[in-house]
């Protein structure tokens, strides 16, 4: 899915976090936004993925102008983003974070799911214990529970926000191979937002 972005503006008051930015990310490929602190980078990203609209500008999917109204509209269009602070509710199971929003049914199909989840998991090289709860995993395993969600949900597209921060070494390597294998084998688009020139480069 090609992806383009055409003078975005984002403006909070006199601040102007994005003042005209103009974009086209092709499928198949990792692109990195870098900048320091406060460049408006996520601003940006958060656009892109739904989380708020841009002050004007426009947005166009393999060509068709769209309009997000929250990340869900997003996800559904084929855009997910992964945020610096995962979005789970540690009480809860591993399982049950997955199915988070993925059904409107009543009765929900644990089943499915956790083959679905273990199956996507073993893609990526990723290490989930279905029946764990959120807040026994390391930072980089609920980030990995995330991207699968993001990837099951349909994303196409998927924005990394600063994803090493509060991981491990292991961990990374295992992230880094997985975002290569969403873009070399299944054409997936991958926007690694970070100021950490050295990680861009790798």
């Amino acid at each position: 899915m090609q992806v383009e972005l055409r003078d975005i503006r984002k403006y909070f008051g006199r601040v102007k976090a994005n003042d005209g930015i103009s974009l086209v990310l092709k499928p198949g490929k990792i692109y990195a936004l870098v900048g320091e602190n406060g460049a408006g980078k996520s601003t940006l990203m958060k656009i892109l993925s739904g989380y708020q609209p841009p002050t004007s500008g426009e947005i166009l999917l393999d060509g068709q102008p769209v309009r997000f109204h929250s990340p869900a509209d997003a996800l559904a269009k084929g855009v997910g983003m992964l945020y610096q602070d995962p979005l789970d509710m540690p009480p809860f199971r591993v399982i049950d974070n997955y199915l988070l929003g993925r059904s409107n049914s009543v009765r929900l199909n644990y089943k499915e799911a956790r083959n679905e989840l273990e199956g996507l998991s073993k893609r990526y090289g990723f290490e989930i214990d279905v029946h764990a709860t959120i807040d026994s995993l390391s930072m980089g395993e609920r980030q990995q529970l995330e991207l699968v969600r993001l990837l099951a949900g349909g994303a196409q597209v998927l924005i990394l926000d600063e994803p090493t921060t509060g991981i491990s070494a292991e961990q990374k390597e295992i992230l880094f191979e997985s975002m290569r294998k969403m873009t070399r084998e299944e054409g997936k688009t991958v926007i690694l937002v970070s100021h950490k020139l050295g990680e861009v480069q790798e």
